[in-house]
């Protein structure tokens, strides 16, 4: 009920755009106080701390969620992109590997997952792997999909966000709302 009213803060009022991320963010940690280990609340924090712009909160809500859902590669992924943000490129490319390590993994005996493949597509573009990227979404493609799949892998190629565009947005150069795909 909590983090709905927060999302609700966020998504749905008119207000200016520091105001409903504060009011958003407020919600949101009451909810996180009511259980810690809300996945949704998580994820919606750190939607909430990117905007801010608050590198090391976004580090310490992204290390939780590692912590909570260590299966899921995409919170190494996210951790990779917010150190390379810091500019530790470094660890960023370890945390990229490791990622796309853990995909491959999983991929190698579910290799029809959809979901897991256009999350590893993601990981991929961002870690620079960027034809491997593209050669893993023509090859899904090509796969037995339902019609909604493929919708959604054109809509992918159609709005994605560029890497460039969100280091642009961190770094001061443009407003959230002119992040552009591609």
């Amino acid at each position: 009920m909590v983090l709905q009213q927060a999302m609700d803060i966020y998504y749905l009022t008119k207000l200016e755009d520091s105001i409903r991320i504060d009011s958003s963010l407020a919600l949101t940690n009451k909810a996180l106080a009511l259980d810690g280990r809300n996945i949704s609340a998580l994820q919606h924090k750190n939607t909430l701390l990117f905007l801010r712009k608050d590198i090391n909160e976004l580090l310490q809500v992204t290390d939780k969620l590692i912590k909570i859902s260590p299966e899921r590669p995409f919170y190494l992924g996210k951790k990779a992109l917010f150190l390379e943000l810091a500019g530790d490129s470094l660890n960023a490319v370890k945390y990229y590997q490791k990622a796309i390590d853990k995909y491959r993994e999983y991929l190698s005996s579910d290799t029809v997952n959809f979901d897991l493949m256009l999350e590893y597509v993601g990981v991929l573009e961002a870690s620079g792997h960027i034809l491997l990227a593209e050669k893993t979404l023509s090859e899904m493609k090509k796969m037995d999909l339902q019609d909604y799949q493929n919708e959604i892998i054109d809509l992918y190629k159609k709005q994605k966000l560029s890497k460039k565009q969100l280091i642009k947005y961190w770094n001061g150069e443009i407003q959230f709302n002119e992040i552009e795909g591609n």
